[in-house]
């Protein structure tokens, strides 16, 4: 009976000192865990783009500048993939400056892919790091250009509240349009047409839109004047068939709005009676049947007798809402679209 209490003992010594040992064997190990990672992150290496910047597409009709830097690097190598398939480059350097050259204006996207190879390590294995970006087309690039200065327009007191009284002022919703295309148009050209400007044709004369209301479409141009956008779709209301039909062929239309599209439009819209033009944001969404748009002076008010538009920079409505608005007769619709043809100048 009295061998109990020092057994206890001998048993809780024994506790205690493993106890001990396991704590030593694990601040050991964190200790070795963190020697390891500090010694690897010597070896790891960080690379990132200066240009071009995301959403940029070339720089020059046939190239394109890339400059890219990283840390714990050797050497760079750019590999870019595009219409005429892979070009690369390398250098022993912690930056890079290359451009590629190509035999034809670019037209359509590529992918870039940038990859920076550090110091091996100690066991002879040599880490990178790799980095894709797209370079979006020059008509894709135009694209946003022009949705990014509708934003900012909406936030400028100039533009979110102005005139729209006369053919001329900057409220007035065709000005907006063609002012968001005019703004860039300078630094394209068509492929087809090298040799010639960019332009928004204007509206379609009253008498040309006969027997439909005025503005249902734009003066009919071809690119040989120097008009880059082509009809998408086209909606005029035929009075030989029924109210029904008329508008599922409106919603034909409807469904094929792409971001980018120019959409002009003669209907009743609430703010107004009349023809409208607006600029697509976003692709038509089968989801939610929205469309998304920016415009000017769909809504608007009467200061001593004069017109006043509202910019909108985010409106949207549903695809049944955009067939009453035109689903009448004399009234219509028409898609305008840019080529796909476009290149930096």
């Amino acid at each position: 009976m009295r061998c109990k209490p020092i057994l206890r003992w001998v048993l809780c010594l024994c506790a205690v000192f493993w106890m001990s040992l396991l704590s030593l064997m694990v601040a050991q190990g964190t200790q070795d865990e963190e020697d390891v990672f500090l010694a690897d992150a010597a070896y790891t290496p960080y690379i990132y783009v200066i240009s071009p910047k995301k959403g940029a597409s070339y720089d020059g009709a046939a190239s394109l500048t890339v400059k890219a830097a990283g840390e714990h690097v050797r050497s760079i190598e750019l590999e870019l993939t595009g219409e005429e398939g892979t070009q690369r480059f390398r250098l022993d350097a912690e930056e890079v400056e290359h451009t590629f050259t190509f035999g034809k204006p670019q037209t359509k996207g590529a992918s870039l892919i940038i990859r920076g190879y550090g110091i091996p390590d100690s066991n002879g294995k040599q880490h990178f790091a790799e980095l894709r970006q797209e370079i979006p087309s020059p008509k894709e690039e135009l694209v946003e250009k022009m949705i990014a200065l509708a934003y900012a327009n909406s936030k400028d007191s100039r533009y979110r509240f102005a005139l729209a009284e006369t053919d001329w002022d900057i409220g007035v919703c065709k000005n907006f349009v063609m002012r968001l295309f005019d703004t860039f148009a300078k630094d394209y050209r068509m492929l087809e047409y090298p040799e010639l400007a960019l332009h928004m044709p204007v509206n379609n004369s009253k008498k040309a839109c006969a027997p439909y209301d005025y503005g249902i479409e734009w003066k009919p141009e071809g690119p040989e004047t120097g008009n880059p956008f082509e009809i998408a779709a086209q909606f005029k209301y035929n009075t030989d068939l029924s109210e029904s039909d008329n508008a599922a062929l409106a919603r034909q239309l409807l469904v094929h709005i792409r971001k980018g599209d120019f959409f002009q439009i003669v209907g009743y819209y609430g703010g107004g009676n009349g023809p409208h033009s607006m600029y697509i944001i976003a692709d038509y969404d089968p989801a939610t049947e929205m469309i998304r748009w920016t415009d000017s002076n769909m809504r608007g008010t009467r200061i001593d007798g004069v017109r006043w538009g509202y910019l909108q920079y985010d409106a949207d409505a549903p695809v049944d809402w955009w067939i009453d608005v035109f689903n009448r007769k004399w009234r219509g619709a028409t898609l305008y679209r840019l080529r796909d043809d476009l290149y930096h100048y």
